[in-house]
């Protein structure tokens, strides 16, 4: 077969429809939050996104939640009252704050400690127990330890020791009294002296109001003074020392029932809410693409087509070669049928068509495989030639060596040749021709590929595309390119640089695809180019 500049063209779209309403303005989609603001739609399209996240967090925080009693307990608690009498005129609630301050000292810890011979510093014993104020004379103190027994005997000890701190407590006020009582009869004693020796009676002073006598009295007073303080202070010490041990120390009980229940939705909220955290953290800090309407504005290119998840290429132990069930699979079906209408058929040059993956090389592997098959089927000569440099395709039509091959489905009335260059040689060319380009050569180099291009009817290509090495080899393969792109697993960036090495080389993508639609997307994804001022009507598309 002749490889001649063919000039004519299968379809020209020359309609032209004006968008006088501007209903195709530039305009950015929710994929990416505004500049200065982040909208609950975002938000929520991203926890609806990849909502399988925060549902398997949740469901493994259940369950640690549901293991946490049984992998680590809880431990043991008992708890031991106090009732405490204070000083008359005190503030109840000021009195019982300084009591629960007073049993939580390093002091009363320290005392505890050496009365039970603990390991532990009163630092660590002081994290074990809590004191609380249950009324205004109720004292609760509850303790932590592995046993009930040990929870037991250290709530005991400690309000033991507490009562008795207390008491010396009280018993340290009274010694100021004392000293000053000592000074006063020291005084009252030399001022008796000083007016005996003046001659005063003391029993009857001739002068009263004698400077001898005035200065007894004053300290007979003092002295009288610090005598009732006291008094006052010993009954306010038998009062304050009548506190006691309201209830012997024993375990609180628990419900295991409510603490397996505390634990479970602990874990279960905990899990919910970190998996949410993380969604929404990496929705914001992510680049990568989502919604149709930024794949199309990135590529400059329409999506003509969306599908869901495509299956995996290979599944242990089965063999890498295409199955009938990956030909019958319903995303398959649909790319194979959608890159079968983006064939133009013609005598000269040879149809061609050139699938580009930025992303998921198996799965357009399968695509490019079964539309292959498909083709071949129908009795034409199909050459797949396989430019990824994984041997994806190649493999799965059942060719592993370089060169060009026939495929192991190729039988009377199929016939399918698998080219696989050799990846140490660089970017391949191809054989086809266009417009202008009289002065390249209408072979590749390649013998086998020549003869195997020279008696094809289609010539289907799968290329992934680098900066590094451009789309110019491209060119040699094909006129026209189908880009497809996985949702959410490739930057604007390498989005547009492909759609850009694409048209540098002369190349028109006459369709993208998008795999694993975003479920939350509700745009069509025309690129701006489409959706300017003047908007190219596809009547071809009306007409089919």
């Amino acid at each position: 077969m002749s490889n001649q500049p063919y000039s004519e063209q299968p379809y020209r779209a020359d309609q032209v429809w004006d968008d006088d309403d501007d209903l195709f303005a530039d305009e950015r989609s929710s994929a990416f939050p505004p500049d200065s603001l982040v909208t609950f739609r975002f938000l929520r399209d991203a926890i609806r996104r990849h909502l399988r996240v925060p549902l398997v967090l949740a469901a493994v925080g259940l369950a640690l939640g549901l293991a946490m009693p049984t992998l680590l307990p809880a431990a043991s608690v008992s708890s031991a009252r106090i009732l405490l009498t204070h000083r008359d005129g005190d503030d109840p609630a000021r009195a019982m704050a300084t009591d629960v301050s007073l049993v939580t000292t390093h002091t009363v810890a320290l005392r505890v400690i050496d009365r039970l011979k603990l390991p532990e510093t009163p630092d660590d014993l002081l994290k074990q127990y809590t004191a609380t104020a249950l009324t205004d004379r109720v004292l609760e103190i509850k303790v932590g330890a592995e046993t009930t027994d040990e929870a037991t005997r250290i709530a005991t000890v400690i309000a033991q020791t507490y009562l008795t701190f207390r008491k010396e407590q009280v018993a340290q006020q009274e010694v100021p009294l004392r000293r000053d009582q000592v000074v006063a009869t020291t005084l009252v004693t030399e001022a008796e002296a000083a007016a005996r020796a003046a001659g005063e009676n003391l029993s009857d002073p001739k002068d009263p109001n004698s400077a001898e006598m005035s200065k007894l009295n004053i300290a007979r007073d003092r002295l009288t003074y610090i005598q009732q303080q006291i008094i006052d202070q010993e009954v306010a010490a038998s009062r304050m020392n009548s506190s006691r041990l309201l209830d012997e120390a024993a375990p609180v009980p628990v419900s295991a029932k409510r603490t397996l229940l505390i634990s479970a939705v602990s874990g279960l909220m905990a899990g919910l809410f970190i998996g949410i955290g993380f969604v929404v953290v990496r929705a914001l800090l992510s680049d990568k693409l989502w919604k149709r309407q930024d794949i199309a504005k990135s590529l400059g290119a329409r999506i003509r087509l969306s599908t869901g998840r495509p299956p995996r290429l290979r599944w242990w132990p089965f063999p890498a070669y295409l199955r009938e069930s990956q030909q019958q699979h319903p995303e398959i079906r649909l790319m194979v049928q959608h890159l079968d209408q983006r064939i133009y058929w013609g005598k000269v040059p040879t149809p061609a068509l050139a699938v580009v993956s930025v992303d998921d090389v198996p799965a357009c592997a399968l695509a490019v495989a079964s539309l292959a098959l498909s083709v071949a089927r129908e009795g034409k000569h199909v050459l797949v030639a396989d430019l990824t440099g994984t041997g994806h395709l190649a493999a799965t039509l059942g060719v592993k060596t370089t060169g060009a091959h026939e495929s192991r489905f190729s039988e009377p009335g199929t016939r399918l040749d698998v080219y696989l260059p050799d990846p140490d040689v660089g970017p391949v060319e191809g054989c086809y021709l266009r417009l202008g380009d009289n002065n390249r050569p209408t072979d590749s180099g390649n013998i086998s590929l020549d003869a195997a291009w020279d008696v094809a009817d289609l010539v289907l290509t799968l290329a992934t595309l680098t900066p590094a090495l451009g789309a110019d080899h491209l060119a040699t393969w094909a006129s026209r390119a189908a880009v497809v792109v996985t949702s959410g697993r490739t930057t604007a960036t390498k989005i547009h640089a492909t759609g850009e090495m694409l048209r540098l080389a002369g190349l028109q993508i006459d369709t993208a695809i998008v795999l694993r639609a975003d479920r939350t997307d509700e745009g069509v994804g025309v690129a701006e180019a489409e959706a300017g001022s003047t908007r190219t009507g596809d009547i071809e598309m009306f007409g089919r």
